[in-house]
């Protein structure tokens, strides 16, 4: 019998290593795993709620390919010159001409 006192050193071990989907994936196998209240054993022992548990088991159920992204495209910042776009400009402005790519100018 895997007692809680152990899942919780597992996940304690283990989640901050990954993302949030890999976490959900975890939880969800050991709630399986555990069969009758392993849904209920695994919220408590990993902090993790019960719907995200079930969310877990939902993934797991349906086939997902390995390698897949974890986000969507066009996720996270805006590159700096799609923020500002006159500051490719100001910048070659301020690099003479003569002096680009030769390391002995001022």
């Amino acid at each position: 019998m895997i007692r809680e006192y152990d899942l919780q050193a597992k996940y304690a071990a283990i989640f901050p290593l990954l993302d949030e989907q890999q976490g959900r994936m975890i939880a969800a196998a050991d709630a399986l795993f555990l069969g009758h209240g392993g849904v209920s054993r695994v919220a408590r022992a990993s902090g993790r709620s019960r719907t995200t548990i079930h969310r877990g088991i939902a993934e797991l159920d349906e086939s997902r390919e390995p390698g897949r992204r974890t986000r969507h495209v066009g996720g996270g910042r805006k590159g700096v010159v799609d923020r500002d776009p006159t500051l490719l400009q100001a910048l070659e402005a301020l690099v003479e001409p003569l002096t680009r790519g030769d390391p002995l100018s001022p």
